[in-house]
């Protein structure tokens, strides 16, 4: 379906302030680029990231995205999340000219090879006696991953390919072209914990972008961004899902804290 061209790019993906089942991970946060927390968008096939990428150049509105953020902290000191890891130097050949290309601008703060993963869900910010509807309990994520354990025994391992550069005002990406198992992943754990599935689309974050919210992006940028709108990056091989966590006041790229490892078809 198309979209709502009042909708602010960012909207597009989700917010980090939005509750469990929105979104998948502290990308974006909306303040001056627009003016609601969170918005639920389905956009089917393939014209998803079409949709975010011509809404990018429409708006060029750039904002301060990352855990990093005081504001999308709001006080917590972990957050939870169930991600598939991506062997980021298998990609290297690949991801090298994305990464050259996006490294002048300073606003680009490039992720480090550790922090490379694809995020299916955004769990919560981990609490002893939670009370938002953004935090979880300890227990409750031993419960989620005992569920995500049930569900992924009937997925065996697949592949999945990577390409073209993209962005939504917080973060550049890569996009996952053909993600169709991998979203059928994604939706199978949320039907099983009872979480609304998050619309936004899959994708490898390669960097945050992180200046002042409203900033207009440089023209400079958005061009550079459209030269590798068709590149192939590769693929890689989903055989688990991990759940971590992210300590968010340690280093800007702390290594993710590993509580479970799900293989699929175990």
């Amino acid at each position: 379906m198309g979209l709502d061209p009042r909708l602010p790019v960012s909207r597009l993906a989700w917010s980090p302030a939005c509750p469990i089942s929105c979104l998948p991970e502290h990308l974006s946060h909306p303040r001056s680029c627009l003016p609601a927390r969170c918005v639920i968008i389905t956009i089917s096939g393939m014209d998803k990231y079409a949709e975010v990428w011509e809404r990018f150049k429409r708006e060029r509105c750039l904002e301060f995205g990352g855990h990093t953020d005081p504001e999308w902290q709001d006080g917590h000191a972990l957050s939870a999340s169930l991600v598939v890891p991506v062997e980021a130097p298998i990609l290297q050949r690949s991801l090298a000219p994305l990464r050259d290309a996006l490294r002048p601008f300073p606003f680009v703060s490039l992720h480090p090879d550790h922090f490379m993963h694809v995020t299916l869900l955004f769990l919560g910010f981990l609490v002893s006696k939670p009370k938002a509807e953004n935090e979880i309990s300890r227990e409750r994520l031993e419960e989620l991953a005992a569920e995500a354990r049930e569900v992924l025994r009937s997925f065996p391992a697949f592949t999945v390919k990577l390409a073209n550069l993209n962005v939504f005002s917080g973060a550049a990406f890569v996009e996952v072209p053909d993600g169709g198992r991998l979203g059928e992943l994604r939706e199978a754990i949320c039907e099983r914990c009872g979480l609304e599935c998050p619309s936004g689309p899959l994708h490898l974050t390669l960097a945050y972008l992180q200046a002042p919210d409203g900033t207009p992006a440089p023209e400079a940028f958005v061009s550079t961004v459209e030269r590798y709108r068709e590149w192939t990056v590769g693929a890689f091989q989903v055989e688990r899902v991990e759940l971590t966590l992210l300590d968010l006041n340690s280093s800007r790229y702390p290594e993710l804290e590993t509580l479970a490892e799900i293989p699929l078809g175990g």
